[in-house]
């Protein structure tokens, strides 16, 4: 009971801290449950990630500085885009919006009742008008202060981890621009053969990382959310 009540606005110091800390303690306590109820999604988004990125640095980026123009592969890519869009809908609602709809009804995150998680496609559909509605909300009803506070604070906290958990990613994006500029101005650039499976593999693995970092801002937002409402 004490745990809940922790995690609840009611009574709870209606500060920036508060719903930092509060939203961030939330995500840390729950977070193997988060994580069983989206690892498939998670895995799903971070494939795309790498698909994605893969595409743009192995195919996209060489045409377009070796022609100058886009041909199919910018159909392609736009593709890749938009699945990769979905799945990160899906994701969010499996890893964050759906357990805390639940927490939001019962105070609890539970586990999933079956090893492959949530898959709320419904609610990953209709997240694309939920969630502006809900931050709608919270500047409607004067929080817009909180809201900008705290996505400012958020803002920080994914730019600090992106630098230290992203940097393999970084390194390798900054060596693939190199590459293809040198074969562009027609320099003899040592590019390994199985550069695009290094590309994949890099990028996927850190778009896992990726996934889980934005999911944690789901979580002072939603204090931000239940503010407005006690406010009401």
């Amino acid at each position: 009971m004490d745990k809940e009540k922790k995690h609840s606005v009611h009574g709870s110091p209606r500060s920036l801290q508060a719903v930092l800390s509060n939203g961030y303690q939330l995500y840390g306590k729950n977070f193997w449950r988060l994580l069983r109820s989206s690892w498939i999604q998670a895995v799903i988004y971070a494939l795309l990630v790498g698909v994605s990125m893969t595409y743009f640095f192995s195919w996209l980026l060489p045409r377009l500085m070796l022609h100058g123009s886009f041909g199919l592969e910018l159909t392609y890519w736009c593709i890749t885009l938009l699945l990769f869009l979905a799945s990160a809908a899906l994701f969010a609602c499996a890893g964050g919006v759906a357990p805390l709809q639940e927490h939001a009804l019962t105070g609890n995150i539970s586990k999933p009742r079956r090893w492959w998680g949530r898959w709320p496609w419904r609610l990953a559909w209709r997240s694309f008008v939920v969630l502006p509605r809900m931050l709608w909300k919270t500047i409607r009803r004067r929080q817009l202060g909180t809201l900008i506070a705290v996505s400012l604070a958020m803002l920080l906290v994914v730019i600090v981890a992106t630098i230290v958990l992203q940097l393999p990613a970084v390194i390798l994006a900054v060596a693939n621009v190199e590459a293809q500029a040198g074969l562009a101005d027609g320099d003899a650039v040592d590019v390994p053969r199985n550069l695009w499976l290094i590309n994949l593999g890099t990028f996927s693995a850190c778009g896992l990382l990726q996934a889980y970092i934005h999911l944690s801002t789901l979580f002072p937002l939603y204090y931000v959310w239940r503010l407005a409402n006690v406010e009401r």
